[in-house]
């Protein structure tokens, strides 16, 4: 199944919230021309910029699929947190240089943040950390300020 524009989006932004350093200079600059008609080739050709943030988007791409086959799924299929701790044939590998433990629960935080977004929305949002001076400092503080925005309006 091809991914629709609005997950690519996500991964994208998954993807970019993960990254420990700002973007090479090169880099940013190629983000920051783009303009608000950008597409999912686009972001496709900015993955590829930087290998890190390449790694990054396509794990976050499985991960918020098989995330989002879990919810469709129901109630009934919510991972087990004790089988989670004590299964040693998980394949994932660890990617340390991607702490992001600011951002622990990320289920919960794309919960919220698809709460805040109308549908398709997803384009404006990450348009605005696109022109940022630094986007991956934008990623976060767009990401936590939704965060502490619905706090806010609980």
């Amino acid at each position: 199944m091809k991914d629709s524009q609005d997950e690519i989006f996500k991964a994208f932004i998954v993807a970019l919230v993960q990254q420990t350093e700002p973007l090479p200079a090169a880099v940013q600059s190629e983000f920051n021309k783009i303009d608000e008609t950008f597409t999912t080739i686009d972001i496709d050709r900015l993955t590829k910029l930087h290998p890190p943030l390449l790694v990054a988007y396509e794990e976050a791409d499985i991960w918020l699929a098989n995330h989002s086959n879990e919810r469709s799924k129901g109630l009934d299929c919510v991972p087990d947190a004790e089988f989670e701790n004590n299964n040693t044939t998980n394949i994932e590998t660890d990617n340390s240089a991607s702490d992001i433990s600011d951002l622990t629960d990320l289920p919960k935080i794309l919960t919220q943040i698809e709460a805040k977004i109308p549908p398709r929305g997803f384009q404006a949002f990450l348009g605005k950390i696109l022109q940022a001076k630094d986007s991956v400092q934008a990623s976060r503080d767009t990401i936590l300020l939704s965060i502490a925005d619905s706090f806010v309006h609980e």
